[in-house]
């Protein structure tokens, strides 16, 4: 057990406020008020040359302020006594315990820039997004364009916002009626992607989501709008008010839900939020994640994204209706826990469209990569007060994160476990904290102490 001192500016104040009175009653206590009278007197030169009796000295009229010391003696010893008990029992205590952040990662996470991605297509646009935040886009203008078949993804959302059912299950049953089957006779006749059907019957909600996913089909889309929200005007109304939670603005829904007619509009940005919101839905991940599968009367369907397993690409939606849109290819990959897409629109063949967004997904691996931010029993803070010093606040579990913005790091504490969280705009991380267990206010003796700038250790 030892001492030992720190200092702060504030307490030097309350230190020499504390000795000054201190001297001045030992003084008179001591030696009779003889060197506290030639202090005071001193102290008090200047009012005092106001009166010609004390010019010569102070010590000639020292019995006057004697007289004036008896009488105020008491008043000046509760002073002093009143600044003691503050400096203790007061002052001490305006040092409050605080948390401080010191977290050094293995990965330095306060010089962070985002990803620059270099590649130009000379036909259309591309987007690269994190969890739905765009971190890297194309230089040519973001220009709205036809979605084409990418529209399925939005068909895709609403029902299952409308229709919910948990993975591994198949949700409703959908009876196909006269109307879903006039809508998929009139895209044989337009020559629009279809799956066969067959009034009467029956096909389960998830298998529905599938043809129109996997095998593009137009039919099957409609129909899915017409049996989830009665009509096709409903169900735009109500996909409307989701992209504008989903942060896609600039998606404007058409006369229909397939995304056959151009009337349905959209840019590469907004596409590549609406796939990151595909992934994050486990069904809807789970669908356009499978290469092929059996569905009722229409049999064997094929996912149209060629891309399927290839660097770790895990879906999502294949789109053309022609000049209009070009080939519009919306892909998707894990980063760790993390979702990137990326949204390709306007590709003059459809094998461009592939090509080109395996370039950019590429790229974007390279320097999109999940690192260790913090290490299990890694110092990541601590508190600090004058009577303990630092108690060291350390990390229960590993951080491995994906960092592409400034961080916010937050360190918060409930006695002696906590929490750090490292957010950024496209992520957000948390690991357990804890501190050994301290005594959270000063003893009497540490306040005493502390007075005069000393801890004991």
């Amino acid at each position: 057990m030892y001492y030992t001192y720190y200092y702060t500016t504030d307490r030097l104040k309350m230190q020499v406020l504390f000795l000054v009175f201190a001297f001045f009653i030992l003084c008179d206590i001591i030696i009779g008020g003889r060197v506290a009278e030639w202090f005071k007197a001193l102290v008090l030169k200047t009012s005092i040359r106001k009166y010609r009796k004390f010019e010569s000295c102070p010590f000639r009229h020292c019995y006057v302020m004697r007289k004036a010391m008896k009488k105020t003696k008491i008043i000046i010893l509760a002073v002093v006594t009143a600044i003691f008990v503050f400096v203790i029992f007061v002052g001490v205590r305006m040092a409050n315990l605080d948390i401080k952040i010191d977290l050094v990662t293995t990965y330095e996470i306060s010089e962070v820039e985002k990803p620059a991605i270099d590649f130009a297509t000379g036909y259309g646009e591309w987007t690269v997004a994190l969890n739905g935040s765009v971190v890297s886009k194309s230089a040519e203008t973001l220009e709205i364009r036809p979605t084409a078949s990418t529209a399925k993804m939005i068909l895709a959302l609403a029902v299952m916002e409308k229709k919910p059912f948990e993975l591994g299950s198949v949700g409703e049953t959908i009876t196909i009626n006269q109307e879903m089957y006039q809508k998929y006779t009139w895209y044989i006749l337009n020559n629009g992607s279809n799956t066969r059907v067959r009034v009467g019957e029956e096909i389960s909600e998830y298998d529905a989501l599938a043809s129109a996913l996997l095998a593009s089909s137009n039919n099957m889309a409609d129909s899915l709008a017409i049996w989830a929200f009665g009509s096709l005007d409903e169900y735009k109304n109500y996909a409307t008010e989701m992209l504008s939670r989903i942060g896609a603005l600039n998606t404007k829904l058409g006369v229909d839900a397939s995304g056959y007619d151009e009337s349905t509009v959209s840019t590469a940005e907004d596409l590549a939020k609406i796939g990151d919101a595909i992934l994050k839905q486990p069904v809807l991940a789970e669908i356009v994640g499978r290469a092929e599968m059996n569905v009722p009367v229409a049999g064997l369907i094929k996912n149209t994204n060629k891309l399927l397993g290839t660097d770790r690409i895990v879906g999502i939606k294949t789109g053309y209706i022609g000049d209009p849109s070009g080939y519009c290819l919306v892909s998707g990959y894990k980063e760790g826990s993390e979702n990137v897409t990326v949204a390709l629109l306007g590709a003059p063949t459809r094998q461009k469209s592939f090509d080109d967004s395996l370039v950019i997904i590429k790229q974007a691996q390279e320097k999109i990569k999940t690192r260790e931010l913090v290490t299990e029993n890694q110092e990541v803070g601590y508190f600090e007060s004058w009577w303990l010093g630092k108690i060291p606040i350390t990390a229960l579990d590993k951080i491995d994160g994906v960092i592409v913005s400034d961080p916010e790091i937050y360190l918060e504490m409930e006695d002696f476990d906590g929490n750090l969280k490292i957010v950024t705009k496209e992520t957000e991380y948390n690991a357990k904290v804890k501190s050994e267990e301290f005594k959270k206010e000063p003893s009497l003796w540490e306040r005493f102490l502390g007075v005069f700038g000393w801890r004991l250790i």
